[in-house]
């Protein structure tokens, strides 16, 4: 069996092996990226979280202001014109039923009518009288308005968009999950394959240096993603621009785990070289 080994050794010429190395590169990143954005993008609890840091406080507090300044306008209540008319306190529970209408269950979505009544409960709840008097106006034209407040509340949040945004996003997570298992077929089928040509050090020494490889791409695509808001004015972009500006911290926990993953890896790999 030794013998064969050896034997097999010989038959890894320098290209193959350049080969293997460069397709487990892509495999790991694959797998690692799919993960993590199954575990961030498409994770409700989350992505809720995600709403509440420093960062992404004052994007959602000014995105879901937005809507509510156009359902002021449609209903006919007086308001300063780009003004924050809900705080934070307001505009989280609504940020919270949206998220969980697009990324949760039912994942199939073709009805809209209860994430307008739950942001309509929303704005009955926490609009009081210590609120500006510009959103208890809004509140008020809204209870005047009966069963018609819910389809203007459809019209200003842009619920339509979001019904079609949260199909897409039950896509995405079928999509991910499905090639999540295929890479991993494919990872242990070509693990199986260099296993039968290369003795355990060498093998070693590949997977690590595919690792360092795969973490290294993943900062350095993450990194400029993370950036991107920053270099470019998105403000323009609607929606895209709104999921960019939130997507951007959490391109850097994609940093973070590029970073662990090299430093991971690149022990190993030292160790497990030729020269020692």
């Amino acid at each position: 069996m030794a013998n064969g080994v050896r034997d097999g050794l010989h038959r890894v010429s320098q290209e193959q092996n350049s080969q293997y190395k460069t397709t487990l590169t892509f495999l790991i990143y694959l797998l690692v990226t799919l993960l993590m954005i199954t575990a961030t993008f498409l994770n409700p609890p989350f992505m809720k979280r995600q709403i509440r840091t420093s960062n992404n406080e004052a994007v959602v507090v000014r995105q879901v202001n937005k809507h509510f300044n156009t359902l002021a306008n449609t209903i006919g209540a007086s308001q300063s014109s780009n003004a924050n008319l809900l705080t934070s306190k307001q505009t989280q529970p609504i940020a919270d039923h949206i998220i969980d209408y697009a990324l949760g269950f039912p994942w199939i979505k073709v009805n809209n009518t209860k994430l307008a009544r739950q942001i309509l409960h929303d704005i009955n709840l926490y609009i009081d009288q210590g609120s500006s008097s510009d959103a208890q106006l809004v509140q008020e034209k809204l209870k005047e308005q009966g069963s018609n407040a819910l389809y203007e509340v459809v019209d200003a949040f842009s619920l339509n968009t979001m019904m079609i945004g949260g199909n897409i996003a039950f896509i995405l997570l079928l999509g991910n999950l499905t090639i999540i298992v295929m890479v991993a077929l494919s990872l242990k089928s070509l693990l199986s394959e260099m296993r039968m040509v290369m003795n355990g050090k060498r093998l070693l020494h590949n997977i690590t240096a595919a690792g360092m490889w795969a973490g290294f791409w993943v900062i350095l695509i993450a990194g400029l993603l993370a950036l991107f808001p920053v270099i470019f004015n998105i403000t323009g972009l609607a929606v895209l621009g709104y999921v960019l500006e939130i997507a951007s911290s959490i391109f850097l926990d994609f940093v973070i785990v590029g970073v662990i993953l090299y430093i991971v890896m690149a022990i190993p790999w030292e160790i497990s070289s030729p020269n020692n």
